[in-house]
């Protein structure tokens, strides 16, 4: 018994001491400090978000949608599912992102080298809505960049197989547009997933808005949006409901009173 129990004191006071030692080297190295709050700050009240991974519909749910037209969901890339940076050979930038990269190629028309960074939730995002949607992305970006990016986020699942590059974009007034028509012509079965309000304004009522992705955020914007997503795929036209939500007429009634 006086063996346990010394036991216990040589560990107490060796947890003790290295408590001491750590507390040591915060207040003397600055740079420890900073970093020992960093990890805190992102994991300290870190809670993990799922969302179920199987439909479980009731009957009436099962019908309802068996009477609505599968949806078709346009997806914008960069700054919406992924983020990235390029790197010039022989050049290195001075506020390059500290945080591992997801992915990484070389891109021989300009150059440099691009690294990519997914939006957290993304593999579980496409997950579900590629079994709600038929996926379409839509990047305003050249088919030469945004390819392997896109190759590398469907990771061979086959769901984003059907893409719009930038020679797909229509030119107005010297802007990108993507329209949703170019993916499906039913405007009552189609909507775009996009972080930019001028692309969102040219699909006015057929547009969802979300946030730019920043690296090394704690993004929740991918997952927030499954909830009603999920829940709009069961309605007969998607206008009905985003009409409501979205306000994004203003540049669509200028473009239009500008070309009449």
């Amino acid at each position: 018994m006086p063996l346990k129990s010394e036991s216990l004191l040589v560990y107490f006071f060796g947890v003790a001491t290295m408590g001491l030692v750590m507390s040591m080297i915060c207040v003397v190295v600055p740079q420890v400090r900073l970093y020992l709050a960093k990890i805190y700050k992102i994991y300290a009240d870190y809670t993990p978000i799922i969302y179920p991974t199987d439909d479980q519909l009731s009957p009436v749910s099962k019908r309802r949608l068996n009477l609505v037209a599968k949806k078709t969901l346009v997806l914008d890339m960069d700054e919406t599912l992924m983020t990235s940076w390029m790197r010039k050979h022989g050049k290195d930038p001075k506020n390059r992102p500290t945080i591992p990269h997801d992915f990484k190629f070389y891109l021989p028309e300009y150059g440099a080298t691009v690294f990519v960074y997914k939006r957290p939730y993304l593999d579980h995002f496409l997950d579900r809505v590629s079994k709600w949607y038929d996926l379409t992305v839509f990047t305003a970006g050249v088919e030469a960049y945004a390819s392997p990016i896109l190759d590398f986020l469907d990771r061979g699942r086959g769901i984003l197989t059907k893409r719009l590059y930038r020679h797909d974009c229509i030119d107005v007034f010297g802007l990108r547009a993507k329209y949703v028509t170019l993916a499906s012509p039913d405007l009552s079965n189609v909507l775009l997933l996009d972080n930019s309000s001028t692309e969102c304004s040219f699909n006015a009522g057929n547009s969802i808005h979300i946030k730019s992705y920043q690296i090394g955020s704690r993004d929740e914007a991918l997952i927030d949006l499954l909830p009603f997503l999920d829940a709009l795929r069961f309605t007969k036209d998607v206008r009905s409901v985003l009409q409501r939500c979205t306000r994004f007429e203003g540049l669509t009634t200028f473009l239009e009173s500008a070309t009449q």
